[in-house]
């Protein structure tokens, strides 16, 4: 177990669970979470996942945006990427006209993250019973097609 995802509860529990439910996600929607692993060590395994899912936000359907990685490869610039890569999808490949995010209000680099990706504070959302409201970003298309977003600069875990 990794200490240091525990903070934000984003500990990888229930694998074989977790897989079936993205499987059965890319069997029905086409698309879901992706496994993040490095091109030039692919030895190194899965370093993390992330990407989009289709999810109920306060009772009304959206894309979700996830990212959750092993805590040695925060602050590298790995979420922003595949966020980015997400976002395009949804908004080029999905026809998509809003993407959300839901994070932990603690969690200030997964939120600078996003904020430099375009999206913006929303509201929060009382998620997990007993847990800090999630913090709802969101980024819609018009918003991204008017300044969509370079690869932006990594988040030092810290900042």
């Amino acid at each position: 177990m990794d200490p240091a995802n525990l903070r934000f509860g984003t500990e990888c529990t229930g694998a074989a669970t977790r897989l079936a439910d993205w499987q059965a996600r890319w069997a029905t929607d086409g698309f879901g979470p992706w496994a993040v692993e490095l091109q030039d060590h692919p030895d190194a395994g899965a370093i993390g996942f992330g990407g989009l899912t289709r999810a109920l936000v306060t009772g009304v359907p959206t894309l979700l945006l996830e990212f959750h990685f092993r805590s040695d490869f925060w602050g590298c610039g790995y979420a922003a990427e595949m966020s980015l890569a997400a976002l395009r999808l949804a908004f080029h490949e999905l026809k998509s006209g809003e993407v959300q995010s839901l994070l932990p209000p603690g969690n200030v680099a997964a939120r600078k993250t996003v904020e430099r990706l375009g999206l913006r504070l929303k509201g929060s959302v009382a998620d997990h019973p007993g847990e800090a409201a999630s913090l709802l970003y969101e980024i819609n298309v018009t918003q991204f097609k008017a300044c969509p977003p370079q690869q932006p600069e990594p988040t030092p875990f810290g900042a």
